[in-house]
């Protein structure tokens, strides 16, 4: 059996209308936190007010999962709409992800503490400058194709953060081999992974626009 992709369900039914907002502010908060985070590591700005600029952005992220997953469960238990089921299904999934976007950025701005006092900038901007910027953009078109339903926009999501993860896991192999002073290797390694675990649930939002739900979060594996 094979469900309906995301745009199938948005057209049967409109109470998740509210739901999509929400995951749109997670994602907007994200994306914020993303840019604080990275212009600390990066390019050595000022980590200002870290308590508003991570911290609460990350405890207002997990109390939209916490409410989007009860307004979930709440029209489960008072719908009788079978067609519920799977957007129900496509949301726990895409609160999850949204989560983790929150929890990984906020172990990234961690960082920051543990790299030298003066790092080389220009070492930094070397091994994370581009993957930086992609992945700001990647934000943008994974929140725009989740909201807008765009197939196109949401597959080009999973087909750069596809690369993206090819590409990072070969900058990890490359420093790890390389001699780099140690705490510079350790903090970009750190910084590469975590970036690499972002695209990856970036990607798993996307696969919820345009993969059955059945398949979602599987969309590079082959069905049985």
């Amino acid at each position: 059996m094979r469900f309906g992709t995301l745009l199938d369900l948005f057209k049967q039914d409109n109470w998740s209308n509210k739901l999509v907002g929400m995951i749109t502010e997670m994602l907007e908060l994200a994306s914020a936190m993303f840019q604080h985070a990275s212009g600390v590591i990066v390019d050595g700005a000022e980590n200002a007010d870290p308590q508003r600029n991570i911290y609460d952005r990350d405890i207002r992220i997990n109390k939209l999962e916490r409410k989007i997953r009860r307004r979930v469960v709440s029209r489960l238990s008072i719908g009788n709409d079978s067609n519920d089921v799977p957007t129900a299904l496509i949301f726990m999934n895409v609160v999850k992800d949204g989560e983790r976007l929150g929890d990984y950025i906020k172990n990234l701005h961690e960082i920051a503490d543990m790299m030298p006092d003066e790092p080389d900038r220009e070492l930094y901007r070397k091994w994370l400058g581009d993957s930086t910027a992609t992945i700001t953009e990647l934000f943008t078109a994974t929140r725009d194709g989740f909201l807008q339903s765009d197939e196109a926009l949401a597959g080009q999501v999973i087909k750069t953060a596809k690369q993206m993860g090819r590409e990072l896991e070969a900058q990890i192999r490359e420093i790890t081999a390389s001699d780099l002073a140690t705490r510079d290797a350790v903090c970009l390694v750190l910084v590469l992974r975590f970036y690499k675990r972002l695209v990856a649930h970036m990607s798993n939002i996307a696969s919820t626009v345009i993969m059955p739900v059945d398949l979602i979060d599987f969309y590079d594996e082959p069905e049985d």
